[in-house]
């Protein structure tokens, strides 16, 4: 029977940590599994689907940056790191390449127990909406874009950032409306990570002669429009 309460896999080596999880995400009403490894992660996946991964950095073998791609490849719910690095870099590259979150060890379960509901709380896409904006078509419940029928991989952060722009194109987005539309009510990011994301999607969308759909405007934010003004 399915169970009715939402499923979270947690990915860590530490018995401690696996435990504590089990047992305080269990306590919260999530149905949880523990992995001790990436690969062992990805054979639970097999034979149930999580709505949320919890990751630890640190991992034995592949650490958990490196099964970012991995993960991304056969699922999309949210997945929040557990890292041990303060270090702004660590968090930046890890919500640079599919991370939608993290949590800093040690942490306080009530904070991880918050991010999770709040990425759970997203609302469900349409299944059947597709936005097309000049040759840039954006295929919602699939999570598809292409652009002049080119096939765009995108992580679930570029997705959701270029679908807030596409949903209101030739609109100025601010740096801090960004942050709020698509990053939510995780507020310890740092405002320079979302030009870094919009650098990552420009380099996807706008290439080899294609006009331009990715623009920054200057003292003002973001939007997506076929010129700039």
């Amino acid at each position: 029977m399915e169970s009715a309460f939402p499923r979270v896999l947690v990915v860590d080596d530490e018995d401690a940590i696996c435990e504590l999880l089990l047992y305080g995400l269990g306590r919260q009403g999530f149905d949880v599994r523990a992995a001790r490894d990436g690969r062992e992660a990805l054979r639970v996946m097999e034979g149930w689907s999580p709505e949320a991964i919890v990751l630890d950095v640190m991992l034995p073998g592949i650490d958990g940056l490196s099964m970012l791609p991995a993960f991304r490849r056969v699922s999309d719910v949210p997945i929040l790191m557990l890292t041990a690095r303060a270090a702004t870099a660590d968090k930046v590259t890890a919500l640079t390449i599919g991370a939608d979150d993290y949590v800093a060890k040690p942490f306080e379960m009530e904070e991880l127990v918050a991010r999770l509901r709040a990425a759970l709380r997203r609302p469900r896409l349409q299944l059947r909406e597709t936005i097309a904006y000049g040759d840039l078509s954006i295929d919602v419940g699939r999570r598809a874009v292409t652009r002049a029928g080119r096939r765009i991989e995108l992580t679930t952060r570029e997705f959701d950032l270029l679908l807030t722009l596409a949903r209101e194109p030739e609109r100025i987005f601010t740096r801090t409306e960004l942050l709020d539309l698509v990053w939510g009510a995780n507020r310890d990011i740092a405002p320079a990570t979302v030009e870094t994301y919009i650098s990552h999607l420009r380099a996807k969308i706008d290439v080899d002669d294609a006009p331009r759909l990715i623009h920054t405007m200057r003292g003002a934010g973001y939007a997506l429009r076929r010129e700039a003004s």
